[in-house]
């Protein structure tokens, strides 16, 4: 049995979080998490900088660096905060990791590979209408 909470938000993840605490005590399992970046996300704002003319090819480059250097930062107080929140349930974490990948869904599909029961996913709006079918383990939150 494994229970998979990944943030794709990383500003609004709680009902996701409580979520797979929940599948994870009632499960009597640990649970996994994931932050997860979307490489195509950040290239996309960057590129969209560079072809506009803000920005010329070395501070883009600059700037992308400097913003996954932001969300892996990021990242880190997110996996402290569920992990604090989680001790408090009586949920014991398996692993905490922070993902990068050009989707979403092709991440999702390897962590199913994985042998995943449940995938509960913290998502922002924004990528609700961009992300495509998930496996029937998977739910999707929506947080504000």
């Amino acid at each position: 049995m494994s229970i998979w909470l990944v943030v794709a938000n990383p500003y609004a993840y709680d009902k996701a979080m409580w979520k797979a605490v929940s599948e994870a005590q009632q499960n009597q399992t640990k649970l996994r998490v994931v932050f997860f970046i979307n490489n195509n996300s950040i290239h996309d704002v960057i590129g969209e900088l560079g072809q506009s003319g803000w920005l010329g090819s070395n501070p883009l480059h600059k700037l992308q660096n400097s913003m996954l250097e932001g969300y892996r930062a990021l990242a880190g107080d997110v996996l402290k905060r569920v992990k604090r929140k989680a001790k408090g349930k009586e949920v014991e974490l398996e692993s905490q990791e922070v993902v990068e990948r050009r989707t979403i869904e092709e991440y999702i599909f390897e962590v199913v590979e994985e042998g995943a029961t449940k995938i509960v996913i913290a998502g922002p709006q924004l990528l609700t209408a961009k992300i495509g079918e998930l496996p029937n383990i998977a739910e999707y939150i929506e947080e504000d």
